[in-house]
């Protein structure tokens, strides 16, 4: 599967040489010792931040995997309670038990987002593998029509079925497409209008 092979977003290296915001982020998850602080979770970012899609609105999303819901709880709550607008949640979304600390430093918004799944198992890391895919294989205008709809306040994956006109659930047919070829994938893009970048 694609989501489960090694990708550069799980290093957190390939923001140092990105825009300015991604190098931004990198000093701040530094300066407030957050991954750090995540170490045992297995902490992963995911959103539009590492896809260069993000808004002045967007926050930070960190996908951790934890054994036992109580021991993520206690780390967040001694490592970021402090930080203005603290707050622990438990959730359950699409049959997965969930846990989701909020917090903000003075440059970001932060949303850490645990399950029992392994990070590059979990619907947002696939969703973020389909969407990295999309930008990747397609020309400069893609990536600015789903910039400029996030502008508008849609969210993330409808957006990219908007622009795709792809019908359904958005979220379930992200993940659908986390099956399909790169050549598919350009089939797509050039039937919506997009050119594709050459192998």
């Amino acid at each position: 599967m694609q989501a489960l092979l090694s990708h550069p977003f799980q290093q957190i290296e390939f923001l140092l040489s990105g825009t300015p915001k991604q190098q931004a982020l990198a000093k701040d998850l530094e300066d407030w010792k957050i991954l750090k602080s995540l170490h045992g979770f297995k902490p992963t970012l995911a959103g539009t931040i590492p896809l260069d899609i993000d808004t002045d609105s967007s926050d930070v999303d960190i996908l951790v995997k934890f054994n036992i819901p109580a021991h993520l709880q206690k780390i967040c709550y001694a490592k970021f309670r402090n930080l203005p607008n603290y707050s622990f949640s438990e959730k359950t979304i699409a049959l997965r038990v969930t846990l989701i600390c909020r917090f903000e430093t003075k440059k970001f918004q932060y949303e850490i987002f645990g399950q029992f799944e392994e990070p590059t198992e979990q619907y947002a890391w696939i969703h973020m593998m389909v969407e990295n895919r999309f930008l990747t294989l397609a020309d400069p205008t893609f990536r600015e029509e789903i910039r400029n709809l996030k502008k508008q306040g849609i969210k993330t994956e409808p957006v990219f079925c908007k622009v795709l006109d792809l019908k359904g659930d958005p979220y379930k047919t992200l993940l659908q497409w986390n099956q399909k070829t790169d050549e598919e994938f350009r089939e797509l893009l050039l039937q919506r209008g997009f050119q594709t970048i050459p192998n």
